[in-house]
């Protein structure tokens, strides 16, 4: 597994903000720019999401509420999603600092 932080390839700061911009149709789209020297930095459109405490909601949204075949079934890959996220989240963090990269 690849970790990376965002960094900014002006300042070389580690200090992003994320603006999320969401269009009815379009895909969620998120610019990156740095808080220091206030230069954009990346762009990335997500086909899906998953914010973690929000609830299954946010997961629906992302997925297209409505085109699933059963609450059954959505409701099970919602409950997938909410457990390997906080995994992967946790490896990744155990990966930066095994990479002595501070968090």
């Amino acid at each position: 597994m690849e970790v990376h932080r965002q960094q900014c390839q002006k300042c070389k700061s580690f200090n992003m903000r994320n603006i999320l911009v969401r269009n009815p149709g379009e895909q969620q789209m998120v610019y990156v720019y740095c808080v220091d020297c206030r230069e954009f930095v990346a762009l990335y459109k997500l086909r899906d999401y998953y914010h973690h405490g929000k609830g299954i909601e946010s997961y629906l949204r992302s997925h297209g509420a409505g085109e699933v075949e059963s609450g059954r079934h959505m409701l099970a890959d919602f409950k997938e999603v909410q457990e390997s996220t906080v995994e992967g989240f946790e490896k990744v963090i155990e990966q930066l600092k095994k990479e002595g990269k501070d968090t």
